[in-house]
C-alpha cells in the first residue's frame, strides 16, 4: 500500500460524501490523500484525485436549489428577459483551466455547487462566431494581416456586443442548470456532473524534455464534465433579441462552449422560443381591455386597474397595460371625469416613467 500524505484535517477525516451536498466545497476541501513525488500505487489502487471527483459527481442537488431556480425565472420575467432552453449534446466542460486546488476545474455555482454557464462565456462565444462566420459590412470585418490583423466592428456587432467605446445593448445572463435534466446513472437518477479524463500521451515532450516517443508513459488527468439542460436568458432591445438568439444557437451547435470543443465537447442545441407565461398573460389582458365595450368602461375599468396593480412584470409590460387602460378611458370620453382620480394619475405616472420605452 502506498504511503500517501493525509490531506484532510483530522476532524473531517471520517466524513463521507453522502453527508455532503455542495460539489464545489467537496472538491476544494475534501481530497483525502495526496500521492508523494515518485510514489507508485498498487495495481488496483485508485488515485485519490479520481476518487474525490467520482464522489463529487454523485452528490445530489441541494434542497433549496429548485426554489432558487424558480425565483431566478421570476426575476428574469420581471426584467423582461427572454428565456430558452439549451440541451448539452454529449458532454460540456466550462472553466477547465480556471484556478483550482486540483489540476483541473469546472464552473460551479458558488452558493449551490451546481454546474452553470457564465453569461460572459456565452457572450464571448457568440461574438467569436460573428467574427469568424459573419464577416460583412453589417457585422464587421477584419483588417490587416498576421499579428496586425484587427476586427473592425460593424453597427450590428456594436449593438449586441459593444466595442472599445461602448457596451452592447444585450445582456447575457448566466445559464443555470435545470434540475433533473442530466444523464441518468446506473441507479436511474439524473446526474449533472460525470467523471472524465484527459490523457497526456507525451508529458516529457510538453515539458520541453525531448521528442515524443512510443515508449512514453501516458498520464491520465481526471476532470468533471457536465450534462443536462440550461436556461439561457437574454434581455435588451426586443428587435435584436431574436437575432442574438439565432447567433447563439448557431454558435452553440457549430463552435461549442467551454474547453475541448475540438474533441466534440460543449455542443448544445438551443430550443425554440419558450412561451413566457407573463408575456402571454399581458397579451391576453391587453386584448380584453381592447375589446371592452364603451358602455362597460365605467363599470369594468377598475377591475382592469386592479389587475394592473397586481401585475408582476417588467416596466415595459406594465406601461403597455397602463396605456391600454388610458386609451379605453379616452375612447369612452371619460378623461375629464377621471383626471383627478388617484388610479388615473398612477397610470399616467407609469406611462411617463423613463426606462421602459
Amino acid at each position: 500500500m502506498a504511503a500517501m500524505i493525509e490531506s484532510r484535517r483530522h476532524k473531517f477525516s471520517g466524513l463521507k460524501s453522502d453527508q455532503a451536498s455542495h460539489t464545489g466545497l467537496w472538491l476544494d476541501r475534501y481530497l483525502a490523500k495526496q500521492i508523494q513525488r515518485g510514489e507508485k500505487l498498487e495495481p488496483k489502487e485508485e488515485k485519490p484525485l479520481v476518487t474525490v471527483m467520482s464522489q463529487a459527481a454523485t452528490l445530489p442537488l441541494p434542497d433549496p436549489y429548485q426554489s432558487f431556480f424558480t425565483r431566478w425565472e421570476q426575476a428574469l420575467a420581471t426584467l423582461g428577459a427572454q428565456c430558452r432552453m439549451a440541451q448539452v449534446l454529449g458532454r460540456m466542460v466550462v472553466g477547465l483551466g480556471d484556478e483550482s486546488v486540483l489540476e483541473t476545474s469546472v464552473a460551479l455555482h458558488h452558493t449551490y455547487g451546481v454546474p452553470y454557464i457564465p453569461g460572459s462565456a456565452l457572450k464571448g462565444m457568440a461574438a467569436r462566431y460573428v467574427r469568424d462566420r459573419l464577416d460583412d459590412t453589417h457585422w464587421g470585418h477584419w483588417e490587416g494581416e498576421g499579428d496586425r490583423k484587427i476586427w473592425v466592428a460593424g453597427p450590428g456587432y456594436r449593438v449586441i456586443f459593444g466595442d472599445t467605446t461602448s457596451a452592447g445593448y444585450i445582456t447575457f445572463f448566466d445559464a443555470l442548470y435545470v434540475a433533473e435534466s442530466g444523464h441518468k446513472n446506473d441507479q436511474g437518477k439524473h446526474q449533472a456532473l460525470w467523471p472524465d479524463v484527459i490523457t497526456v500521451h507525451h508529458p516529457g515532450y510538453y515539458q520541453g524534455k525531448g521528442a515524443p516517443a512510443d515508449w512514453d508513459s501516458p498520464t491520465p488527468i481526471p476532470f468533471l464534465s457536465a450534462t443536462g439542460s440550461y436556461l439561457v436568458a437574454l434581455s435588451g432591445s426586443e428587435r435584436w433579441l431574436d437575432a442574438t438568439f439565432d447567433i447563439l444557437g448557431h454558435a452553440l451547435r457549430e463552435l461549442g462552449i467551454g474547453a475541448k470543443t475540438s474533441s466534440g465537447y460543449g455542443r448544445m442545441e438551443l430550443e425554440e422560443k419558450l412561451v413566457d407565461p407573463i408575456q402571454t398573460y399581458v397579451q391576453d389582458l391587453q386584448e380584453r381591455i381592447a375589446t371592452l365595450s364603451i358602455g362597460r368602461v365605467t363599470n369594468d375599468i377598475n377591475k382592469f386597474y386592479q389587475e394592473w396593480i397586481q401585475l408582476e412584470a417588467s416596466l415595459l409590460m406594465r406601461q403597455r397595460i397602463a396605456q391600454a387602460i388610458l386609451d379605453k378611458v379616452a375612447q369612452a370620453d371619460r378623461v375629464k371625469a377621471s383626471a383627478e382620480k388617484s388610479w388615473y394619475r398612477n397610470l399616467i405616472a407609469c406611462v411617463s416613467e423613463k426606462g421602459g420605452q
